[in-house]
């Protein structure tokens, strides 16, 4: 529970970072950035989207603080109602993480099958790689991970193993989006001192 709680927090700093790192970026290259309507400024309607974001991740811990995990659930589930439209990198990331966010929810109450659904349907339609993309299929591991666990207990070997194969399918998935990001990162270093 502790690291479910910790996870919006980070979600939240990494927003803000990206927010800010947008900004900078619409300032330097305005034309290059399709959220802002005129130089330096974000769009309004993303802001209220992202705000809406935050204020129900922040619903979700105080609800699990106070140990009301349903509730946490629908708080989680409203973020993923939002227009959180790909057409903004920073949109598709919240509505990634909130994904990840409900499927660990709903496998610590024991719903590993809608987890795992939940999942799958937050990977759909992603148009560009991201932390927050590699951490949803670290989530679906660890889900697959879980289901493992049961089939293996109860027997059912044979498809543990096919199970287990998913699950490191999905791990081997977050691992390769995590290296094209620091590839990606690694030759935008190396740009930024050639062009000092």
């Amino acid at each position: 529970m502790k690291a479910n709680s910790l996870a919006p927090a980070r979600a939240l700093l990494a927003l803000i970072l990206a927010l800010a790192l947008l900004a900078t970026a619409c300032a330097s290259r305005p034309s290059d950035c399709c959220p802002c309507p005129a130089e330096g400024q974000l769009s309004k309607e993303l802001l209220l989207q992202l705000a809406s974001v935050r204020a129900l991740h922040h619903k979700a811990d105080m609800l699990l603080k106070v140990g009301d995990k349903p509730g946490a659930l629908v708080a989680v589930r409203q973020i993923l109602l939002l227009d959180l439209n790909n057409r903004w990198p920073e949109a598709e990331e919240a509505r990634l993480d909130a994904a990840a966010r409900l499927a660990k929810l709903l496998l610590d109450m024991g719903q590993a099958d809608e987890a795992l659904k939940e999942t799958e349907k937050g990977i759909e339609g992603v148009t560009r790689d991201s932390f927050y993309l590699s951490n949803l299929h670290s989530v679906r591991g660890e889900v697959l991970e879980q289901q493992v666990k049961v089939l293996d207990s109860g027997g059912m070997k044979e498809e543990a193993r096919s199970m287990a194969r998913q699950a490191i399918a999905a791990f081997e998935l977050s691992i390769a989006i995590n290296k094209r990001l620091q590839d990606k990162l690694g030759k935008g270093a190396a740009v930024t001192e050639e062009s000092k």
